[in-house]
């Protein structure tokens, strides 16, 4: 059953003119609350047009929308004043839409402009005006618009501010479903997310990466042990640091957020909005100041830290060699740690670890992640939650197993 259809109040819109390739498009402005009325998912114009066969736009280019990812978003918006958004990109069709060109004449005040010039400006610059009957839909930026309209509905005063938007014409014949579904998919193909290394390298309003910058340019124990490289690994010949930017950016999260842990959800910020929004710079003075007391805390603790901390190399070929100083052996310790020090158990966790043999040598960590014929690291995922767990239970902090867990720890068959 089809809804009745919404319809908006016209509008004009300043606006310039472009081509590419065989796409006309449209660049102007539109205020957050234009674009929270009028711009729909393609499911929900479907819904408007339920007994029209040839249209179905939710079946051939709508996403999946995950809420925690467009309630961040929300959040960005309402808690964030220096919030920016990149341009969307809109579908738009039925209606009437029209264009008008703004002719520019030679005069005085273009007088260093050409015949040439004041043709293609009076072609590009004009007018795009709106009856408000149109269908207009998401093609790049279906978050970003359904979380504007979320933003908008909790915070009326959002309404007034402006996103750029780039229209395209859609045609809801075979040929123009085709012309749009590869305009989204080739959006969507070449659009190259911004990568771990990048947002911690960058961001200004992720607060475990303002952290993790400050522990590397100004916590003197850390000074030229941090790798500032673009993925997890350190090399086996790498004897003067201790572990990489990714890595130290994975501590800091755990250590401030409630970030869960092999199911147990840790004390602390709420993640996804400790990573979205900047705090007060009292407050990320605190936690960092709080990250760099437990670090430092560790090392004095750890003999093998503290031996490397006090400025001896380490040869990471050797099995005596502590997983403390690789990526894996480093995330196990420090999910531990949190758990250990939320539950209160954090003398028995030094404890455990002052014995100094998390390493190869010791036959219940050869037995998790040595393989003996290739004479190999194994790194998977289930065998560090495996081991975290094993940890876990024995400093006494229960742990809710799910069913691959179990079967894990069966055909182990081992405990500390």
């Amino acid at each position: 059953m089809s809804l009745k259809k919404k319809t908006n109040k016209s509008i004009s819109l300043p606006c310039l003119k472009g081509q590419m390739g065989d796409w006309y498009y449209y660049v102007t402005l539109l205020k957050f609350k234009e674009i929270a009325n009028r711009v729909m998912l393609p499911k929900e114009i479907d819904t408007y047009y339920a007994n029209k066969e040839d249209l179905k736009l939710g079946d051939w280019i709508q996403r999946d929308l995950e809420k925690s990812r467009t309630q961040k978003i929300v959040d960005y918006l309402r808690k964030q004043p220096q919030h920016f958004f990149n341009s969307l990109i809109l579908g738009i069709y039925e209606g009437n839409p029209s264009w008008q060109d703004i002719s520019i004449k030679p005069s005085q005040e273009y007088e260093n402009l050409n015949e040439t010039d004041l043709e293609y400006l009076s072609r590009t610059f004009g007018i795009l005006n709106l009856e408000g009957t149109e269908d207009i839909f998401a093609i790049d930026g279906q978050h970003r618009a359904i979380s504007i309209r979320e933003a908008v509905k909790q915070e009326k005063k959002l309404g007034e501010e402006e996103i750029a938007v780039i229209f395209v014409a859609h045609k809801t014949t075979n040929e123009g479903k085709v012309r749009t579904r590869r305009l989204f998919s080739t959006l969507n193909k070449y659009a190259k997310p911004v990568s771990q290394s990048e947002i911690i390298a960058l961001s200004e309003d992720n607060n475990c990466a303002i952290i993790t910058r400050e522990l590397v340019d100004n916590f003197q124990i850390l000074k030229d042990k941090i790798l500032t490289i673009k993925n997890r690994s350190i090399n086996p010949d790498n004897s003067t640091h201790f572990t990489n930017i990714l890595v130290l950016y994975d501590i800091v999260e755990c250590l401030t957020t409630d970030k869960a842990i092999v199911g147990i959800k840790g004390n602390g910020h709420n993640k996804n909005l400790f990573t979205t929004n900047r705090f007060s710079e009292e407050e990320i003075k605190k936690d960092t100041l709080k990250v760099k007391k437990i670090i430092s805390e560790v090392i004095e603790n750890i003999a093998d830290l503290k031996h490397f901390f006090d400025g001896n190399p380490i040869n990471r070929k050797l099995k005596k060699t502590s997983l403390l100083f690789r990526p894996i052996g480093q995330s196990i310790f420090f999910d531990t740690l949190k758990i250990a020090i939320d539950k209160s158990k954090k003398k028995e966790f030094f404890d455990y670890f002052s014995k100094n043999d998390f390493n190869l040598n010791n036959k219940i960590w050869k037995q998790i992640f040595w393989d003996e014929e290739t004479e190999t690291i194994l790194t998977e995922k289930s065998r560090q939650r495996f081991a975290t767990i094993l940890l876990l239970e024995y400093l006494g902090i229960d742990v809710k197993k799910t069913k691959k867990d179990i079967e894990i720890a069966t055909n182990f068959n081992i405990k500390l």
